[in-house]
């Protein structure tokens, strides 16, 4: 009942968005605040009908509710709990309720601000989310609908998929979708001011925070399915090019570009028409690729199967594109920069290109992800593009981008000096030479990991070197001692150093990314019982193959020992296996990773002969790739350190009689 219940709210929260919008445009056309209120509290009561909604799905979910056909195809009376209550976003159905709820939490929380200054952009705001809300939930309700009954309700489930079961996918899922649903907000807020034909930046100010965040939460989906990818597709990485990594990827690069370029907006009043394409290119990249990896169109580890939401999602598509493309060119005259660019040698100019790297790279990236599809319409064969591609396009275009982080913040605005540049870059040049000198002495003599290497130590030196400064001048005025003069330098340009720490995060990665890429390798090898083999500098010995209880209790588990000696004489015990899951009929490689934080080994059981007598195992060595999930880390401090709005100081600074009688 209660799951019926929570259907009939999904189908009123429906309801209230159509009227938000149509009620929101009215009140706009006739001035009257107390329809575009009403509209405003509609579209506010959208979140609390779907998360009833949401509380029904979830309660036929943990009371094994098998009339519910997306319960018996998600869960079994043998699920955990928590699988159970994480199979909400196991398959095409629930997790499009699920987004719904994240974008109703997002939708929620914008109208529940304080509209003060920005109060003649609500009505146009309004309309624009609760009209994308109302095509999700015209999906859900039609299309995929969760809460469909079976006339025969079946005695057990299927289960929940096997590569679902795993701690980055339940959280990798809820991240991407916040980030996504995030960025819905600055571009109704972008739409709202070109509707209004406003030429200030209030859209721009109100909006930034509302960009961190989904900037934030995709930096998080994206580090977590990497993870999953390297925990459970046996990968023995963390990337591989896929659709389903390519599209959160496009999104973030031509988010990161709005973020970088929205600053000049703010700082010199330019780049106006810019930056209103880059957040409708932003929202239009996340539409995009989510109809491609729900239709089913693209192939993928974990895209969802072939549904009837394509066509309808694409449709939507053309309509967004056509009246974003309409608005913006009808705009142009509002959209004027207050000043022009006074040199390329400028912090402006550097910031330019960087949003053209940024947009390149996303572009290419987009190619190469739906080249199969355009192959297959052109020629009626489907060509895919692999890594080697993408490594080969974007690699570049990448590390360029890190070489920028690293000299844009010398470049003054306006113009820059090329002398004063140059006496900046002294001592990280220095840094970056003897970081190679380093290298080739250990033996690592490749011309490319070289050149990526030394990009790398050039920005790590001169990020830290921003600090130093900062707390060294600090420490001068005042005489805090380092860790208060830093505390007290983040607290006081929150955004500058905070973006400084998402740098450092950026710089981490990519060594992780170069150590990985050029330095890694893997091996295959088939051995006998109690035979030893080597991989590098390690030594391994393999002795047998046994069954063993599974986490799960829809699975059986055949686990393999392999003993390992380290370079330095160190024995460790490895249990790579494989999980079968007869329901779903599919097998699970899980891998074991053992080695040190510089050096991974990662090793799969690949398969067995004659109950064991014979095994086969691929082994990988990832040099550098632990500083990949650092790095990761790092990037989510510093989008912490940015978004924590300082404490306002405790007293008013004390003002002399003359000045209070003056501003009297």
């Amino acid at each position: 009942m209660f799951t019926d219940f929570g259907h009939l709210a999904v189908i009123f929260a429906f309801i209230a968005s159509l009227y938000a919008a149509g009620i929101s445009v009215v009140g706009a056309m006739r001035n009257d605040d107390r329809f575009v209120q009403s509209g405003r509290l509609a579209l506010f009561l959208t979140f609390p009908l779907i998360l009833i909604g949401t509380l029904g799905l979830w309660y036929a979910l943990i009371t094994h509710d098998f009339g519910v056909q997306y319960v018996a195809s998600v869960s079994s009376r043998s699920t955990p709990l928590f699988f159970r209550i994480t199979a909400l976003w196991g398959s095409q159905n629930g997790s499009l309720l699920f987004w719904c709820l994240i974008m109703a939490a997002f939708i929620a929380a914008a109208m529940a601000k304080r509209w003060d200054a920005d109060k003649p952009l609500l009505p146009w705001v309004t309309t624009v989310m609760a009209l994308v809300l109302a095509f999700f939930l015209f999906l859900e309700l039609f299309l995929a609908n969760a809460f469909v009954r079976s006339e025969f309700p079946p005695e057990d489930g299927r289960g929940l998929n096997p590569l679902l079961r795993h701690p980055g996918m339940i959280i990798h899922p809820p991240m991407l979708y916040a980030g996504y649903t995030g960025l819905l907000v600055p571009f109704a807020f972008a739409i709202a001011s070109l509707i209004t034909r406003r030429t200030d930046n209030l859209w721009l100010h109100v909006s930034r925070r509302w960009t961190l965040t989904g900037w934030a939460f995709l930096t998080a989906g994206l580090a977590l399915g990497g993870r999953w990818a390297h925990d459970v597709l046996g990968w023995g990485g963390y990337w591989g090019w896929d659709p389903s990594e390519n599209k959160p990827l496009i999104t973030w690069l031509i988010a990161t570009a709005f973020l970088h370029s929205a600053m000049i907006q703010e700082k010199r009043g330019m780049f106006k028409n810019w930056n209103i394409f880059l957040i409708m290119l932003t929202f239009a990249s996340m539409f995009f690729g989510t109809a491609f990896i729900r239709s089913g169109l693209l192939t993928s580890v974990h895209a969802f199967a072939a549904s009837d939401i394509g066509p309808y999602f694409m449709v939507a598509m053309v309509i967004i594109l056509a009246a974003c493309a309409w608005l913006w060119l009808t705009r142009l005259d509002t959209l004027k920069s207050e000043r022009a660019l006074d040199s390329a040698f400028s912090r402006e100019g550097i910031f330019l290109l960087q949003n053209v790297l940024f947009v390149s790279t996303a572009f290419t990236v987009f190619i190469g992800t739906i080249f199969p599809i355009v192959s297959e319409a052109l020629t009626g064969e489907r060509i895919t593009v692999g890594p080697p591609f993408f490594d080969q396009t974007a690699g570049p275009q990448l590390m360029a981008l890190v070489l920028l982080m690293g000299i844009a913040p010398l470049f003054a605005w306006r113009k820059a000096s090329a002398q004063a540049l140059l006496r900046q870059s002294v001592g990280p040049l220095a840094f970056a030479a003897a970081a190679v000198v380093g290298l080739l002495l250990s033996g690592m003599d490749k011309p490319l990991p070289l050149i990526g290497f030394a990009i790398a130590a050039y920005t790590l030196a001169q990020t830290l070197t921003e600090y130093v400064r900062g707390v060294r001048a600090r420490m001068q005025a005042t005489g805090e001692s380092i860790p208060l003069a830093l505390w007290r330098l983040a607290e006081r340009n929150q955004r500058r150093y905070g973006g400084y720490l998402v740098h450092l995060g950026v710089v981490l990665l990519a060594i992780g990314a170069i150590g990985k890429g050029f330095y890694g390798y893997d091996v295959i090898r088939t051995v006998n019982l109690n035979e030893r083999f080597t991989v590098g500098d390690y030594i391994f010995t393999y002795r047998g193959i046994r069954p063993v209880q599974c986490e799960f209790s829809d699975c059986q588990t055949v686990q393999a020992m392999l003993l390992m000696q380290a370079p330095d004489g160190t024995l460790t015990a490895l249990f790579p296996s494989r999980d079968h899951y007869p329901e779903q009929q599919h097998t699970a490689t899980i891998p074991y990773t053992a080695g040190h934080f510089n050096e991974e080994v990662y090793v799969i059981l690949s398969g067995w002969e004659r109950g064991g007598a014979i095994a086969s195992f691929q082994v990988y060595i990832n040099p550098l790739i632990n500083w990949v999930w650092v790095g990761s880390v790092v990037m989510i401090l510093g989008f912490l350190v940015a978004f924590w709005r300082a404490p306002e100081p405790e007293f008013a600074p004390v003002r002399s009689r003359a000045t209070q009688l003056a501003q009297a």
